[in-house]
């Protein structure tokens, strides 16, 4: 009996010691602490240059679309982040045209429900090529520098730690998706909420009634029934 127990209490130290050395400092456990791969978030400014065309009365034809490309953008990962700024080349022999090319540009902006637009004109210097400037502030994400895999011993586990190249790929590919950069910064606040759709649902609530958003048949997200 006395043998049965010391070979228990022997046993007991050594799983004792076997757990300990899970939690060894020198000992990699997969924490993927060396290699976090990091994407950098940084302060970018968007521009867009609208040149001006003798045979056109406004905004050329070639720019609107560049325009509307521009505003979707900025619709996009910059209007969390300041008004859209429109400049315009004072003293330029454009003068009538680029009044013309503002109110459109003004209307394009309202069709894209971009309200919050500052105006900034410059000194064109009587330069005929001096262009009216559309600019936004916004965030730019920089991918990190993914180790070339053929760098990389996939034999040598002898730190029992992630490769270099683990989740970076990953990374890359956010960095490249990801709609605002800025996201990727910290959290965005969130919306107000609707106030007086709350007090109805409570109001439901305390009468015992449905709180139930009602939709018509034109709403629902039934699959039509196919002919037989």
């Amino acid at each position: 009996m006395g043998m049965m127990r010391a070979l228990s209490g022997l046993t007991a130290i050594v799983l004792i010691a076997g757990c300990s050395s899970a939690y060894d400092p020198y000992l990699k456990t997969g924490s993927n602490d060396h290699y976090s791969h990091e994407i950098e978030v940084v302060e970018d400014t968007a521009i867009l240059e609208v040149a001006m065309s003798e045979a056109e009365p406004g905004i050329p034809y070639f720019e609107r679309r560049r325009i509307e490309a521009f505003l979707s953008d900025y619709k996009s990962r910059g209007y969390r982040h300041g008004p859209l700024i429109l400049s315009v080349p004072v003293n330029s022999p454009w003068g009538p045209k680029l009044e013309t090319s503002v109110q459109e540009t003004l209307s394009l902006a309202d069709e894209y429900a971009v309200m919050d637009i500052a105006r900034s004109d410059y000194d064109s210097n009587g330069s005929p090529d001096a262009p009216m400037v559309l600019a936004f502030k916004a965030y730019k994400a920089i991918p990190p520098k993914c180790a070339s895999m053929a760098s990389v011993n996939f034999a040598d586990t002898s730190e029992n730690d992630t490769l270099p190249t683990f989740g970076c790929a990953q990374q890359v590919n956010l960095a490249a998706l990801v709609a605002d950069p800025a996201d990727l910064r910290a959290a965005q606040p969130e919306d107000p909420s609707d106030v007086m759709r709350r007090v109805t649902v409570i109001d439901k609530y305390r009468a015992g009634e449905s709180t139930i958003t009602e939709r018509s048949d034109a709403e629902s997200g039934a699959i039509a029934q196919a002919i037989e």
